[in-house]
């Protein structure tokens, strides 16, 4: 127990969760994990490293949880009952298995008894080392597919009596954990490296296991993956180079920017197009030509785009606001001067047309006369006594007045400003009836263009059209005064032109630089770069992927840190080295000899490693190259049931111990002395042994017999549709005779109790044989352990000369009342089909009482002179 403290406390320090994980397993599974164990712990080991967990596995670290609790010093922890089992396979119901708190409890159960699942659930609730086999729901019925077992201890803890409950999936309670189940895999021998064979206690090979089982099969595993992700980069070796790209390829590792790789892949069309100019300027015989046509070429454009330019300003948004705000302002001034002239007229009997453009003509004629000749230096109108009319040329007196009024209205007067406003919009649309909106765009120049970029033919000439049309629906607005029907124009094509012009200049000035053999290099090595991102950006994906690849490659490469042996091998022989006291090496000779292999020998080994001694246990035989040519089966079991019992014996603690089929793989001769040491043990704690070992429950039974200590007999048995019904005592045919007579008596009682009918029917003729069988049965149990002594038992497989002394034979008196009642029985029982013509009655229960008195008399007759045979001295026998 103290070792598993260790393991457990070293675990948690010094061991990852998923190294805890497999700790764990190891623990619950004796080591043996299966190829899912693995797996799940490879998952794991990679999540651990933060790699694709797509079942999303979560480590379950070895925890005090799963292993046996220490108990307190001098604390004492008693099984009393088991019941209530629940969701238990098939077992039944409402059952109650019942322990002796002192000496031994045995419970019996043949095949399908429902022994293996109560051993299962001992086991889980205990938390035996061995739990390989889990505990299921009766797989007979559907409906209890997803009900959980459970099952309820009465326990006694220091002399309090208390309940606990176990549940499948769920902690065991600590105080059943005190509890030590013991099964085959408590210790193990191995064959060690240097030929010997080494001896581990419980526990340690955990740790060994771990380190030379767990982390060399993931290593396997991991090596193996590694070796499968491909890493090659020869597919890209036509990228290398001296370009960015080139040593982009060179460089490539895990560290590698995926977003960086592809930003330099991705060109944008520009820098497609200068690619595609780049290695026509540098193939081209004569650049120098070529840049001089590209000029011309550009300047044609840029013309075209001015043409464009130029047309398009007198139709633009700006110029029809424009046109529309003169045609409003003229439209608001006519309106005005309609007005202001029905105003003038209003008060006054003018001559008609007074006011009107003629008038005002005669008006400015007047206004001329008056202040250059008739007047001149004084302001129109003089209006002083002695004036006169420009016109009539008569004095103005009332007219003065008149006169100036009509001055006012001229120089006031809205229709000066009307005819101001329809000057201007009349000037606006004789200038843009009259602009030339001719873009140009000839044949020769349409050819040159559709070389370019064909997509500007259709829209320049489109454009071309959309202009006059807006110019024609702009001088129907004019005239019309309705502005709601100009159209809109089409795609302008003149930034693009101009945009065509520049790359035109841009390539005659790569042409130029490509005459120049000095500026010609600079060129070659732009065009390298861009050719090389552009067949980087053809395997783009193949190379993201291969990045990929290199960081999972070296995020695996990353566990291998986890999976070093050195440091839990070394931690193995610390742990071992403590675990070797030199109080267990007597301790086990001790036990090996009470169980029978006393050939088998423990002595230390020292080593001395580095400046620190190390000690291993190891057992004192030959060796060869398997441990099975060494040790059998059999030797194996009896080594770990004396593992187990020495580890006992130097605990600090008495509580209670299970057996489960102990003796299993061991040889029959052995198997007595497994019995004999349980049964020692049980005087100092409480045992309890599961077994469906005919022969070893009746060793059992002598070794109770002969040591008479507490003890108690259960066995299960299936009835109606269920396994695991708990009878107390035996089977009938594992009964000793005097608890087959106890049993034959308590028939007889009820018999007595019926009354007993004169005239018996079936049932009571069916139950009466029934007992006679029994009764015939005991007889021949009486046979071998009373009058034969025990001598010979047909469970065992030897003779039992010992016991011979005390066999004293027969009285004829005996042989007839025996030979009596067993012709009885067999006149009785319908084992034999007796003649029908005699048809005997079966005997009444009176008769039957008095059978069971008579073989009772027989025994005790036998005893009573294999007592005064004791009591003859050994002279006078050989005397007589």
């Amino acid at each position: 127990m103290a070792l598993l403290d260790e393991i457990l406390k070293w675990t948690e320090s010094e061991l990852t969760p998923w190294q805890r994980d497999a700790a764990r397993r190891l623990f619950q599974q004796d080591g043996q994990l299966s190829d899912d164990d693995y797996a799940h712990l490879y998952g794991l080991l990679k999540a651990a490293h933060r790699l694709p967990n797509p079942l999303n596995l979560i480590s379950v670290p070895l925890a005090a949880t799963h292993l046996p609790t220490v108990p307190k010093a001098g604390e004492v922890v008693v099984l009393k009952t088991m019941r209530d089992l629940k969701h238990v396979n098939r077992i039944a119901p409402a059952q109650t298995l019942t322990f002796s708190p002192t000496g031994m409890t045995v419970i019996y159960g043949g095949n399908g008894s429902g022994k293996s699942g109560y051993g299962r659930v001992m086991k889980r609730a205990c938390r035996a080392r061995d739990q390989a086999e889990k505990v299921h729901p009766d797989a007979t019925n559907p409906d209890a597919q997803n009900c959980t077992p459970e099952a309820t201890f009465d326990i006694e803890v220091g002399g309090v009596t208390k309940s606990v409950k176990w549940e499948s999936g769920q902690l065991s309670p600590d105080d059943l954990s005190t509890i030590q189940v013991f099964d085959s895999h408590c210790a193990r021998a191995y064959l060690t490296a240097e030929q010997d064979i080494a001896f581990l206690p419980y526990g340690l090979d955990v740790v060994e296991n771990l380190a030379n089982k767990v982390l060399p099969e993931l290593t396997r595993r991991l090596e193996r993956e590694i070796a499968g992700v491909s890493v090659d980069r020869q597919p890209f070796a036509h990228l290398l180079g001296e370009t960015e790209v080139g040593r982009l390829i060179t460089s490539l590792s895990e560290k590698s920017d995926p977003a960086k790789i592809r930003n330099l892949a991705t060109l944008s069309d520009q820098e497609t197009k200068r690619a595609a100019e780049l290695d026509h300027a540098l193939s081209e015989a004569d650049p120098k030509a070529k840049a001089k046509e590209l000029c011309l070429s550009a300047g044609r454009l840029k013309e075209l785009a001015k043409r464009i330019e130029t047309a398009i300003t007198w139709v633009s948004d700006t110029a029809i606001a424009k046109l529309r705000k003169l045609d409003d302002a003229s439209q608001t001034a006519a309106q005005a001067e309609m007005l202001a002239a029905k105003a003038f007229r209003s008060n006054e009997n003018l001559l008609p047309g007074t006011g009107e453009p003629i008038w005002k003509s005669l008006f400015e004629a007047s206004r001329k006369f008056s202040t250059e000749a008739a007047y001149p230096g004084h302001a129109f109108p003089h209006t002083n006594g002695e004036s006169v009319c420009p016109l009539c040329q008569q004095t103005l007196g009332d007219g003065a007045e008149r006169l100036i009024r009509f001055e006012k209205y001229i120089q006031e007067d809205a229709a000066k400003v009307a005819a101001e406003k329809r000057r201007q919009v009349e000037t606006a649309r004789t200038k843009i009836e009259r602009a030339d909106l001719a873009i140009g765009l000839d044949e020769s120049l349409a050819t040159e263009l559709t070389l370019l970029d064909e997509t500007l033919i259709p829209i320049t000439r489109g454009f071309e059209t959309a202009i006059a049309v807006r110019r024609t629906s702009m001088l129907d607005s004019v005239a019309s005064h309705s502005w709601g029907g100009v159209p809109s124009l089409s795609e302008n094509p003149r930034q693009n032109l101009r945009d065509l012009a520049a790359r035109q200049f841009k390539s005659a000035r790569t042409f130029e630089r490509a005459s120049d053999e000095a500026k010609k290099k600079a060129l070659k090595a732009e065009r390298d770069e861009l050719r090389a991102r552009l067949n980087l950006g053809v395997c783009l994906e193949a190379l993201l992927s291969l990045v990929e690849r290199m960081k999972f490659k070296s995020a695996l490469g990353n566990c291998e840190k986890d999976l070093k042996t050195k440091r839990i091998s070394e931690k193995s022989k610390e742990f071992a080295s403590n675990a070797v006291t030199t109080a267990l090496k007597p301790a086990l000779d001790g036990e090996f000899k009470a169980l029978g292999i006393e050939h088998i020998r423990t002595k230390l080994k020292e080593r001395n490693d580095k400046g620190k001694m190390w000690y291993r246990l190891l057992l004192d035989l030959p060796t060869t190259n398997k441990l099975e040519n060494i040790l059998s089966e059999g030797e194996q079991r009896a080594i770990a049931i004396g593992s187990f019992l020495a580890e006992l014996s130097l605990a600090n603690h008495s509580s209670g111990i299970v057996f489960d089929d102990p003796v299993s793989s061991l040889d029959h001769w052995r198997r007595q002395d497994v019995a004999r040491r349980l049964v020692a043990e049980a005087k100092r704690r409480q045992v309890i042994v599961l077994t469906h070992d005919t022969s070893f429950h009746g060793q059992l039974r002598d070794e109770i017999e002969v040591s008479r200590i507490s003890s108690s007999m259960q066995c299960l048995e299936w009835k109606g549709n269920n396994p695991g019904h708990v009878c107390n005592g035996l089977p009938w045919e594992h009964q000793k005779y005097t608890e087959r007579i106890d049993a034959l008596e308590q028939a007889h009682k009820a018999f007595e109790k019926m009354p007993w009918p004169a005239y018996p029917g079936q049932v009571e003729a069916d139950s009466m044989r029934h007992e006679y069988n029994r009764l015939r049965a005991a007889i021949e149990r009486v046979i071998q352990d009373v009058v034969f002594n025990g001598v010979v038992k047909r469970y065992r497989d030897w003779i039992k000369v010992d016991s011979l002394e005390e066999v004293v034979g027969f009285e004829a008196t005996e042989y007839s009342e025996i030979a009596r009642l067993h012709k009885r029985c067999c006149d009785v029982v319908d084992a034999h089909d007796p003649s029908s013509a005699k048809n005997y009655p079966v005997p009444t229960a009176h008769v039957f009482g008095a059978d069971i008195a008579a073989l009772k008399k027989v025994i005790a007759d036998i005893k009573a002179r294999r007592k005064s045979a004791k009591l003859i001295p050994a002279a006078a026998s050989t005397t007589s």
